[in-house]
């Protein structure tokens, strides 16, 4: 059991540590003084530390492009609308 924890927590990063810490302190928070939002918000950070999902993922917020073969002309003119 031992073995599977440390190469379990040999993946983590320093940001996932922290979320971690993060999490828990709204936890703990929660425990002082009862606030839904630092439970959801707790919740939420430990959720994605532990299963390394979100925006604090290795891969992080970005979405990948749909179609990076497009060629641009940076010398076409572009026409505008005016507004009224």
């Amino acid at each position: 059991m031992n073995k599977k924890i440390k190469s379990y927590l040999s993946l983590w990063t320093i940001k996932r540590f922290l979320q971690l810490l993060f999490g828990l302190y709204f936890f703990w928070e929660y425990a002082k003084h009862p606030n839904l939002f630092a439970l959801i918000f707790g919740l939420l950070m430990t959720f994605q530390a532990i299963m390394n999902v979100g925006c604090f993922s290795s891969k992080g917020c970005t979405t990948p492009r749909s179609n990076t073969n497009i060629k641009y002309d940076e010398n076409q003119e572009i026409e505008y609308e005016e507004v009224e």
